[in-house]
């Protein structure tokens, strides 16, 4: 794992799968920032891209959720710490009148629960802003394609925090999992997408897809972060 933040290593897995979405119109994404500094900079880094363009840079959830029907973001892009209420409580609020939205949290907090926190409210991605602009980049057009960004920081103080917790037991196979599905659980804590893992593993699109239905299933997970999350806690990365 690269211990240099930013260096390139965003996934569970210290690696990011960076591809750029190719699509007739612009990314469309909402900054809720309780720093307008941040924010500014932030708008200017993004007006070098094409494809990404901020719709709105607020300071609140209150103003973030007041934004989300009238400028149509497909992704928010949030902080862990709001002036309002939390970040959290902003996802869940997110979650449950938009459900459509990706909201990736980029934070200054690297906690390993705040991190289980934020994938159990439905976040797409947790990274620290020590992050460099270019993968911050593709970041947000990673978690809009449906993969999951896992700053390796926080990646590595989970794996410690599950492996102290564990001490003295056994880590156990997942229950119900079969090989070919620890191996599409694996990849999707790697950061790919659905037909990324069907071409890498030979099987069709919709075979990964049902697959990833039993998976959810079986781990009680209720999306691909939290699928990330448990494939960390039960070694599958190794």
């Amino acid at each position: 794992m690269d211990e240099e933040a930013g260096s390139g290593a965003l996934t569970s897995h210290a690696r990011v799968v960076a591809e750029s979405a190719k699509t007739s119109a612009p990314l469309r994404v909402l900054l809720v920032d309780g720093h307008r500094l941040f924010r500014a900079g932030l708008r200017k880094l993004l007006a070098d891209h094409r494809d990404l363009i901020i719709v709105d840079d607020v300071g609140t959830a209150g103003e973030g959720l007041e934004r989300l029907a009238r400028d149509n973001p497909q992704v928010v892009v949030t902080e862990v710490q709001l002036p309002d209420i939390s970040g959290i409580e902003f996802l869940r609020r997110i979650r449950a009148s938009a459900n459509h939205v990706h909201v990736l949290l980029l934070t200054t907090v690297a906690d390993a629960d705040m991190l289980l926190a934020a994938a159990e409210a439905g976040a797409a991605g947790y990274i620290l802003k020590d992050i460099s602009p270019e993968n911050l980049v593709n970041a947000i057009r990673a978690v809009q394609e449906g993969r999951t960004m896992i700053h390796p920081v926080l990646a590595r103080k989970l794996l410690e925090q599950l492996e102290a917790k564990a001490k003295g037991g056994n880590q156990s196979r997942p229950h119900g999992l079969i090989d070919s599905e620890i191996s599409i659980i694996r990849n999707v804590a790697l950061g790919l997408s659905d037909r990324e893992i069907a071409v890498r593993l030979h099987l069709s699109e919709a075979t990964v897809k049902k697959h990833l239905r039993k998976i959810y299933s079986n781990l009680g997970a209720r999306n691909r972060a939290q699928a990330a999350l448990l494939a960390l806690q039960h070694r599958l990365l190794q």
